[in-house]
């Protein structure tokens, strides 16, 4: 589930990074949003507020990072030297850059909040506001379900052990277990998602991950357990949204708090009863929220 991406720039490394707009057309004198995806997402979460933005009289850039979607790898292919955090960062510096961009707003969604921090290091003098929605800015599994301590030799644990399934046989036991496993009703009993996060947004996530391999999985998985940024927030002076779900175990309302303390500029809002779909599952409220943010900080003419 994605718009259609009808332009692409090459980077540095030889990945064919694809990209759109909304509006399509005459929306060069708008001011611009990027939208920044979380873990193996295309467009699956952009779905009420991408719309949304461009309603309400935004330039709004989606794209695939490389190696998602319609987007292609580097010409090292799955390198974990080419598929990190600071990466995908760069991958949506190149989109910015080709899209003429001088001043944007940033979004990010789950692991779209450690990329989102990562292009502000880089273009902070360009950077207008940011947004976190249900977002980490560093791994989340240090906060994962309560995991604490636990947590990083858990996800270490599970890192080397697929690493022992080599290609092609990594992948057909990545991808049957995506297949086979009923995705939805786990998501739903892990309370990772919630009753109001639409089914058929759920399926597509899924859908599209099993069409990944085995390795990308595991290198993207090991890029965002390793991501730190430090101290980076303390730094970054722009108007800071953070939007969380009460009930998200993923991202839980703790790591937002986190944030907020340490952001030097930033509100937090709280939708409850939501989880780490709130952006979906509490979507009019969210999308208000983001809306007046973006309206303080970055304004933009509807009627644009």
């Amino acid at each position: 589930m994605y718009w259609p991406k009808d332009r692409s720039t090459t980077t540095a490394d030889g990945a064919n990074i694809r990209w759109t707009t909304l509006p399509e057309r005459g929306g060069n004198g708008r001011p611009t949003v990027a939208l920044l995806s979380g873990f193996l997402c295309a467009d699956t979460w952009w779905h009420d507020m991408a719309p949304a933005l461009a309603d309400a009289g935004y330039r709004v850039v989606l794209l695939h990072y490389r190696g998602i979607a319609t987007s292609g790898l580097p010409r090292t292919g799955i390198d974990p030297g080419g598929l990190t955090v600071e990466r995908f960062a760069e991958d949506v510096l190149d989109v910015l850059h080709a899209a003429g961009v001088d001043e944007v707003s940033l979004v990010g969604h789950s692991m779209g909040g450690q990329v989102m921090v990562e292009v502000a290091r880089r273009i902070p003098a360009r950077v207008r506001s940011m947004v976190g929605v249900t977002a980490a800015d560093r791994s989340p599994f240090r906060d994962l379900y309560g995991a604490g301590w636990l947590a990083h030799p858990m996800v270490s644990t599970v890192l080397r052990a697929l690493h022992l399934l080599r290609e092609p046989m990594g992948t057909a036991v990545y991808r049957t277990v995506w297949r086979t496993l009923p995705f939805l009703p786990l998501a739903r009993a892990s309370t990772a998602f919630g009753p109001l996060t639409p089914a058929d947004v759920l399926q597509s996530y899924s859908d599209h991950a099993a069409q990944l391999s085995g390795d990308y999985f595991t290198a993207v998985l090991r890029a965002m357990h390793r991501h730190d940024p430090g101290d980076l927030l303390y730094e970054l002076d722009h108007p800071t949204l953070l939007v969380a779900g009460s009930d998200d175990p993923f991202t839980p309302l703790r790591t937002a708090k986190r944030m907020s303390a340490q952001l030097p500029r930033s509100e937090l809002f709280v939708v409850p009863d939501t989880t780490h779909a709130a952006i979906l599952e509490a979507s009019t409220e969210v999308n208000r929220a983001v809306l007046r943010h973006l309206q303080r900080h970055h304004p933009a003419d509807p009627r644009g």
